[in-house]
């Protein structure tokens, strides 16, 4: 059995999807507010989880046992807010995790959504690797780097994400991707940095690799992994991939500087982040990965 916390969200959704499609499994996925409306599987059970709550997550691991593979997406992910709402923050990422991962220590395994923030300022040139120091420029980067600890500290295993890009799932909630569609294909301009590097994949690709690794490994002797593209993107690229993937207007993407949006974020970013990925492939067996969307 799956258990997939955070299952409502963009990335969750797309997990479950991966599920579905590469095993046989049956699935518990959490939401937070409002049960999804997606189609009805009888390999899906919803369950509602507000993962602060001791209580609800020591029910929940109720039905963890040793063969439970458990991915946990929940998070206070935005960096802005997380400034604006460090506590709060600090109860979701921090406090909520370490009493989730100490409730389901009997699980299969368990793998914990990190981020390539955690790195910090990188350049073009620069290609972090797992064992790289982190060095977060922000409180939400922070924040993952001790939760990851918390993670690996019970034995469990972490993935770190790049810039994901790709069409949302979730009913009524489109995701960037889906408004910079919707928007060249209305004949409006969108601007894109061009000078921010990241590792770019799809939703789909970051689940299925997630899948795929929970399915051949289980609990990985290689603690912390870095999921993420061979060639490094800017948001400008990933544009024009959309762009030519759907056959539309190219010109109406406008390349801009990051430099430009300076007091635009309340909390810093870092620029360029960029990810090797050579332990993934060589565990999965890849011999290249490129952005599929």
């Amino acid at each position: 059995m799956y258990m997939i916390i955070g299952g409502s969200g963009f990335l969750g959704r797309y997990c479950i999807k991966n599920v579905l499609e590469k095993t046989n499994e049956k699935i518990i996925a959490t939401y937070a507010n409002t049960i999804p409306q997606c189609e009805k599987n009888p390999r899906i059970q919803w369950y509602p989880l507000d993962v602060t709550d001791i209580n609800a997550i020591k029910t929940l691991a109720m039905d963890v046992d040793n063969k439970t593979k458990i991915i946990y997406l929940a998070a206070f992910h935005h960096p802005d807010k997380v400034e604006e709402s460090p506590e709060h923050a600090w109860d979701i990422n921090i406090v909520a995790l370490a009493n989730a991962v100490n409730a389901f220590h009997n699980a299969k395994c368990l793998y914990y959504s990190s981020t390539d923030t955690v790195y910090g300022e990188g350049t073009k040139d620069k290609k972090f690797v797992e064992t790289d120091k982190c060095a977060p420029v922000n409180t939400y980067g922070r924040q993952k780097v001790l939760a990851e600890q918390i993670t690996l500290a019970k034995g469990f295993n972490v993935v770190r994400f790049p810039f994901i890009f790709g069409s949302s799932l979730v009913e009524n909630r489109p995701h960037f991707f889906d408004k910079i569609k919707s928007d060249i294909e209305n004949e409006k301009m969108v601007e894109m940095f061009d000078d921010s590097y990241r590792s770019t994949l799809s939703f789909n690709q970051c689940a299925g690799f997630l899948v795929d690794l929970i399915e051949k490994y289980g609990k990985c002797n290689a603690r912390i992994i870095n999921i993420a593209a061979d060639d490094k993107m800017s948001k400008y690229d990933a544009a024009i991939a959309l762009a030519d993937k759907y056959g539309l207007n190219k010109n109406l993407i406008k390349p801009i500087s990051v430099k430009s949006t300076n007091g635009i974020f309340k909390a810093k970013r870092a620029e360029t982040a960029v990810l090797d990925n050579s332990l993934l492939k060589k565990l999965l067996n890849l011999k290249s990965i490129k952005l599929e969307l």
